[in-house]
Formats: structure tokens, C-alpha cells, sequence
């Protein structure tokens, strides 16, 4: 069974592979980085997926200095992801090796304008191979995490996050793992998880490279010639 040393030298070899990992040490250094790629973060905004921002706003992020976003919900994601990491780690040891590569920029060698930072990586113990651990946390939104038949899912706006990070780094897979900050003066629940989202990248090939092209289009047509996109709204 593999220990925690063992996993990190076979997610190094793993993700060099691909990768250059760039170490930052401090929020300054990895906000300039960020400017310096597609992040997962960018791609649903990309592909006009996101409810939150545009392609506008994604390109202004890359070719100006501008101020962070924050907000309430974001303060609370924030706050509650080592919680939420060190949740994970604990309740899923026997699945999974989970690692911390929070000060790691890891950006693809061949297409170095795909980037991605990571809030966990997981060696899986039965298989060795290696995926990522996404945390979210939603404002009481449990809906967005079911289909139309009820059939636990992810929302495309997060999935297209995962699709990022298998086009950037080749993992085999990524974990969801949710916290939801229960708003309902009905229930005597204050926050629960949902139960982990599992994406392999063997069973969205197709969506993998539609996602790359749309990015790779982004970056050519827009950031390097600095020709602002207008806003597209698909959802």
C-alpha cells in the first residue's frame, strides 16, 4: 500500500511529464502567474459557460492589472477549504493517497498558456494512478448538484474545470468533493457534503478536445493580439 513519500515521487514523475511546476510562494507571485495562462477557473467564462463572468473579464484579467474579485461567497470558500481538504484526506485515506501541492503552478509544456492550480492531488491506492481533488463550496445550492432525474452530477461550469485540468496536466481523473452552507431556516442542518463527483478523462475525450480548441482560439484571437472578445453566453 502506498505511503505518502512513495505517492509524491510517483505524482512528481507523473506530472513532469506534461508539467512544468512552477513553485510561488506568496499570493502576489501566483496571481502574476495566473496572468500568464488559462486557468481552470477561465474556461467556463471561455466557452460561455459561466454564470459569474465573461470573456471579457477573462481577457482583462490577462492583459491588465485588475483588482480581485471578492464576495461573501468566495470569503467563505476561502476560509472553509483546508477544512474541507483535510475533511477529504481523513474520511477517504483508504481510497486514496490526498497530497498538498497549493504552492505549485503546474503548466503544460507543449501548450504553455494552459495552467492549473491545484487544491489537492490524489494517488489512487488500488490503481496507482493519479488524479486531482477539487473543492467547492456552495451558498445552499444543492440543486445544481442533481439532474434532471435526481442522478448525482456536475455542473458544467465545473466540469468544464475538470476537462481544463485533464487537457493541462493529463491526470486520470478528478473528485468533487462539496460543501454546502445550508441558508434554509427549515432544516436543522448548518452545512453538510455532498458525496464525492468522480470525472475520468477516458469518458469525455470528445468534450477534452473541444474544450482545448475553444481555448486555444481564446488565446490566439484575443490575449496575444490584445483584441478585446465580446461576452458569449451559452447557458
Amino acid at each position: 500500500m502506498l505511503n505518502e513519500e512513495t505517492a509524491r515521487e510517483l505524482a512528481d514523475k507523473f506530472f513532469s511529464r506534461t508539467c512544468d511546476m512552477i513553485t510561488f510562494n506568496n499570493r502576489e507571485e501566483w496571481l502574476e502567474l495566473r496572468r500568464h495562462g488559462i486557468g481552470g477557473s477561465d474556461v467556463a467564462s471561455i466557452v460561455g459557460h459561466s454564470p459569474f463572468r465573461g470573456r471579457k473579464e477573462v481577457y482583462q484579467s490577462k492583459v491588465e492589472t485588475v483588482p480581485e474579485i471578492t464576495n461573501e461567497a468566495i470569503e467563505f470558500g476561502n476560509t472553509f477549504e483546508p477544512l474541507i481538504f483535510e475533511t477529504f484526506k481523513a474520511k477517504y485515506s483508504y481510497d486514496y493517497v490526498v497530497l498538498d501541492y497549493k504552492d505549485t503552478m503546474f503548466r503544460n509544456k507543449m501548450l504553455p498558456m494552459l495552467q492549473a492550480s491545484l487544491d489537492g492531488v490524489l494517488v489512487d491506492k488500488f490503481t496507482n494512478q493519479v488524479g486531482i481533488l477539487e473543492i467547492k463550496t456552495s451558498q445552499g445550492k444543492k440543486r445544481k448538484w442533481y439532474d434532471d432525474y435526481n442522478n448525482p452530477c456536475v455542473p458544467n461550469y465545473y466540469l468544464d474545470q475538470a476537462v481544463h485540468y485533464f487537457n493541462t496536466t493529463n491526470a486520470d481523473f478528478v473528485v468533487f468533493y462539496a460543501l454546502i452552507n445550508n441558508k434554509s431556516d427549515f432544516t436543522d442542518y448548518d452545512m453538510y457534503f455532498l458525496k464525492p463527483r468522480i470525472i475520468r478523462r477516458t469518458d469525455i475525450v470528445d468534450y477534452c478536445n473541444y474544450i482545448l480548441k475553444e481555448c486555444m482560439s481564446f488565446w490566439n484571437n484575443y490575449i496575444i493580439p490584445r483584441k478585446e472578445p465580446t461576452n458569449l453566453i451559452t447557458y
